[in-house]
């Protein structure tokens, strides 16, 4: 009994130091898991998330989650809907400080994404497919702030739908979209990845981020899309880097916000949302079993060996 026992013991060793790493940089994870669905964001989740100055229709609280291969997400709770049809309308939500180069790098983002319906409306002509929206990202006033300037927006997500290979004005249902960013979310900033046409029912892993840097017009945004869940960063190639230029007013974040507008796809729902000052921080692998799970599955085996 006593050498089974040792054996047991001695198969456990090696995954004594497999425990799931803690990330104290996270600022902010929301899975929005509030229980009253079908309503803006800024109803179901106040105070947590407002409804920014400028009024309008601000995203949805909806039924049902996304999940994302090894990512670590909740699971069997809400999440939210953008909706392209609504006047435009932010729901915004602080981070627990303010952000600049004093104290941060570049601050990251990541979430969990998916168009689900796009429309002939969703276009409207070339104008709109050369600049798309910007549906959410980094705010540098707080949630209660006076109307949200473009200039006042980092690393925002940006989409555009319609045929790449018509651009010449005629509105289509083009049955795909491309993703991009910027240093703000001002037209001369936007950049898009043309190489990428996504399509409508597929859930995308998102991660974004914001750079500063000490000179003027250094700052750098960047895009991925679908990065390994607990990679290192270098081991991912962003689908767009954008750098010079005009960066965000006040070289500062404070907030984070999600955007309806009319030129977005019809529906497009996202969810578990994460900030934070590293990388790992926004990519968390689904986590290993624990060495006390492990530990505990050993000591149940003891005893029915004992039995």
């Amino acid at each position: 009994m006593v050498a089974t026992m040792r054996k047991a013991l001695y198969f456990l060793l090696p995954f004594a130091a497999v425990v799931y790493p803690a990330h104290a940089t996270l600022d902010l994870y929301d899975s929005f898991n509030y229980p009253t669905t079908n309503v803006q964001l800024s109803v179901a989740a106040s105070p947590t998330w407002v409804a920014y100055a400028g009024g309008g229709v601000n995203p949805t609280n909806i039924s049902g989650s996304l999940s994302f291969p090894g990512l670590q997400t909740a699971s069997g709770d809400n999440s939210v809907q953008w909706n392209g049809v609504a006047t435009t309308g932010i729901a915004a939500r602080n981070l627990s400080t303010l952000y600049n180069i004093n104290n941060v790098t570049t601050l990251y983002y990541s979430l969990t994404f998916k168009v689900q319906t796009i429309a002939t409306a969703d276009w409207g002509g070339s104008g709109n497919f050369l600049s798309g929206s910007f549906m959410g990202g980094f705010n540098q006033k707080l949630q209660n702030g006076t109307a949200q300037a473009q200039a006042d927006v980092g690393a925002p997500i940006l989409i555009r739908t319609g045929d790449p290979n018509n651009v010449s004005g005629t509105a289509n249902d083009f049955q795909q979209y491309q993703l991009g960013t910027g240093l703000t979310a001002t037209s001369a900033q936007r950049v898009f990845d043309g190489t990428h046409n996504y399509n409508p029912g597929d859930t995308h892993f998102l991660v974004l981020s914001y750079t500063f840097n000490p000179v003027a017009s250094d700052d750098v945004a960047k895009l991925y899309v679908d990065p390994t869940p607990g990679s290192a960063e270098g081991a991912n190639t962003p689908v767009v880097t954008v750098t010079g230029g005009t960066e965000i007013t006040g070289a500062q974040i404070q907030s984070m916000f999600l955007r309806n507008n009319s030129v977005e796809p019809q529906n497009t729902q996202m969810d578990d949302l994460r900030v934070g000052t590293t990388w790992a921080d926004v990519t968390p692998a689904v986590p290993e079993p624990s060495a006390a799970a492990l530990l505990g599955l050993g000591a149940l085996g003891v005893m029915a060996i004992r039995r």
